[in-house]
């Protein structure tokens, strides 16, 4: 997941919220206690690979209301996150070719 438009979004969404309580959020959405404890982790994983983590819409309205902000509909919150239009770019043109042609079925009249 792209943190950087995810953040995008939710402020986009909500410009209510503080950026660092949305870093805090995120966080929490992910499994940290707290931003302080993602970051390095991220930045240790990042030099070596890509990180893929799924974000619990749940945890992220917990930690805001914990925040202070108590009007956030989880299922509005939801639907927004899956609306996102993340960037893909995960693969380099060859790559991402080879990937296609294995998961194309094999012709009928083959």
């Amino acid at each position: 997941m792209n943190i950087a438009t995810l953040k995008k979004a939710l402020r986009s969404g909500y410009p209510h919220i503080k950026s660092s309580h949305l870093d805090e959020a995120i966080a929490a959405s992910f499994g940290f206690n707290s931003y302080a404890a993602m970051r390095p982790v991220l930045h240790d994983v990042s030099t070596y690979a890509r990180l893929v983590v799924n974000t619990n819409h749940l945890l992220l309205v917990l930690r805001l209301e914990d925040l202070g902000y108590r009007d956030i509909a989880p299922e509005e919150l939801r639907r927004l996150i899956w609306k996102i239009a993340f960037p893909q770019a995960w693969h380099d043109g060859e790559i991402e070719k080879a990937i296609q042609e294995r998961r194309r079925p094999p012709a009928a009249n083959a």
